[in-house]
């Protein structure tokens, strides 16, 4: 029976156009959201589908037995017919029974499918089939474009011939399939990528070309269908699909992890029926890196470099300590979470422990190079998966720089999340509260208009500080190379926000956090989400001050908590931040 989510962009009524779904990567998707949905869909693919196999195929099920079956059958059939030919005619039926499959399974889901045969960059062939189909089983709702071709070669050896191959799949194929159906019915529109167009890869200079024309197009096709959720997923490479035996050798010798086609198939469906992101872009899986971008010093050990500048990241210039542009804490932390995922598809970030500032990241003029290390440690259970991370550069001396450091541990299911009564225990006040504009006017908090997320402060006394928190949408570009993923760092640093209010009030003295003890996360907090934020002082001094933060929604269910949330207070920073006294 078939477990329906409850999603506004994924129900039964939903009707799916998958192109490449008939076979591999994106048949299993199409199965899997059947069993989560019970939709309908309308399955694109090149290949033919027959009710009946030829006679020398009957009763045989492995490739092996097929060859040598038909090997026979045309001999004594006395007709000749080449090695080519033949693969061809034993590759037909076992095409034939997969689609044949896909379309059963999706119906044992409660699921209805129609199999449309037909070249996606055809489209005299496509769209009317397509139309013909839509009368049957109603508007397209939400497409996922899987279709693919490969022509892997150094480009000095490739034709034009692959060059359009492989391109026109892409890119004519999404044309096509936009001109068959009504965009305006979209709920979701997948496109999918590769790693590929992002990073680049040896061989595949056409299919990065078309991948990351792909990427592009989210963005404008986002623009242009606000209502519609875009999304192109930069996959890795996978264990099946396009992935050859030979290609998995290759990957296995450079140390690239494959997808698990269980948990990206699972990504998948958590991308349509979990937290809408706000960016059309993302990446799934492992890096294809160039072999001067990386160093796998084992099989546990990943290396990833990252080019950073104050144009690529505009929302910096709302986060000035003094003339300094400053990386936010959240914003460092989110990107050792991000990256662990990354490399994880289907697992999900749930701790952080002993995460460190060292020393932070300031945005002078010009690009700046930062390597990420993730040691996936070696006593990490089939549940959870547990990286050491670490952030450096180098400076002009070439002498190493540590920036940020932590333990990421991802689970493949997170537990239920707590509720809590502690509002209701604390007893505030309403009359006393004050909006939280006012600790932006008056200096207490430093924060540019993209960080003011302080909404109103309720309590404020030597063990507590309560906050209301919430932040408009920030845009894809402005989030530049920190969007909010598995964790939201810009809500985050609004959160942490009322430790620098606590020291403020009864220290007269800003502090910045330099350490967090513990995070553990049940869910990421969206924009335009109102919250409740609950400092408890812990431990202070004239020098540091630590607490902890707990994150609930408005009926006391738990989006995260910290513990042991560390600060530095230091009477220099007053001559960059803080309250200025009348």
């Amino acid at each position: 029976m078939a477990n329906k989510e409850n999603n506004a962009m994924l129900d039964e009524r939903s009707v799916l156009l998958i192109t490449g779904g008939g076979k591999g990567i994106t048949a299993q998707c199409a199965i899997k959201l059947a069993e989560n949905a019970g939709c309908r869909f309308i399955l694109v693919g090149r290949s033919l589908v027959h009710a009946e196999e030829p006679e020398w195929a009957s009763g045989m099920d492995l490739s092996e037995d097929l060859q040598k079956n038909a090997i026979s059958y045309f001999k004594d059939k006395d007709e000749k017919i080449s090695p080519k030919d033949l693969q061809r005619e034993v590759n037909k039926v076992i095409s034939n029974r997969e689609i044949l499959r896909t379309l059963s399974q999706i119906k044992a889901f409660g699921g209805q499918a129609v199999y449309i045969s037909a070249d996606v960059t055809n489209e005299q062939s496509l769209i009317p089939q397509i139309a013909q189909t839509v009368q049957e089983l109603g508007p397209v709702t939400g497409v996922i474009h899987g279709a693919g071709n490969l022509a892997d070669k150094l480009i000095e050896n490739k034709s034009g011939k692959d060059f359009d191959l492989v391109v026109d799949t892409k890119v004519t194929g999404l044309d096509n399939i936009l001109r068959a159906v009504d965009a305006e019915q979209l709920k979701f529109l997948v496109l999918f990528a590769s790693v590929a167009g992002f990073f680049g890869n040896a061989g595949q200079s056409d299919y990065a070309v078309a991948n990351e024309i792909l990427n592009k197009s989210a963005h404008i096709i986002q623009k242009s269908l606000p209502n519609c959720r875009v999304i192109s997923i930069n996959w890795g490479p996978w264990d099946s699909g396009m992935v050859s035996p030979q290609l998995k050798k290759v990957f296995e010798r450079r140390n690239i992890p494959l997808i698990n086609s269980e948990e990206g198939v699972q990504t998948l469906v958590n991308e349509l029926t979990g937290v809408q992101r706000k960016n059309p872009q993302i990446i799934v899986g492992s890096p294809i890196f160039a072999q001067n971008e990386t160093n796998l010093s084992n099989r546990n050990i990943t290396i990833i470099r990252r080019r950073m500048t104050l144009d690529e990241n505009p929302f910096v210039k709302d986060h000035h300590i003094g003339p300094n542009p400053v990386l936010p804490a959240t914003c460092a932390s989110s990107w050792l979470i991000d990256s662990c995922e990354s490399l994880n598809p289907g697992w999900k970030f749930y701790r952080m422990e002993d995460f460190k500032v060292l020393k932070g990241v300031t945005f002078d003029i010009g690009e700046q190079v930062y390597e990420m290390q993730l040691e996936l440690l070696p006593d990490s259970k089939k549940v959870e998966k547990v990286y050491d991370t670490v952030i450096t550069s180098q400076n002009g001396n070439n002498r190493k720089i540590f920036h940020y450091s932590g333990q990421v541990t991802l689970v493949k299911e997170l537990p239920a999340r707590p509720n809590h009564q502690i509002i209701r225990d604390l007893q505030l006040n309403s009359s006393e509260s004050r909006k939280g504009s006012e600790f932006y006017r008056d200096g207490t908090l430093f924060h540019g208009p993209l960080f003011q997320g302080v909404q109103e402060v309720l309590l404020i006394n030597e063990k507590n500080v309560v906050t209301r928190v919430s932040l408009p949408p920030i845009d894809f570009e402005t989030q530049g190379q920190f969007s909010a993923q598995a964790a939201n760092p810009f809500i985050n640093d609004a959160v942490v926000q009322s430790l620098l209010i606590w020291t403020q009030d009864f220290y007269q003295t800003p502090c910045l956090p330099s350490r967090l003890h513990e995070w553990i996360q049940y869910r990421n907090v969206p924009f335009n989400e109102l919250i409740w934020v609950i400092l408890t002082v812990t431990y202070h001094n004239d020098h540091a001050v630590s607490g902890d933060i707990l994150v609930l929604d408005e009926s006391g269910d738990e989006f995260f908590h910290f513990t042991g949330l560390e600060g530095t207070i230091s009477k220099q920073l007053s001559r960059y931040i803080g309250k200025k006294p009348n």
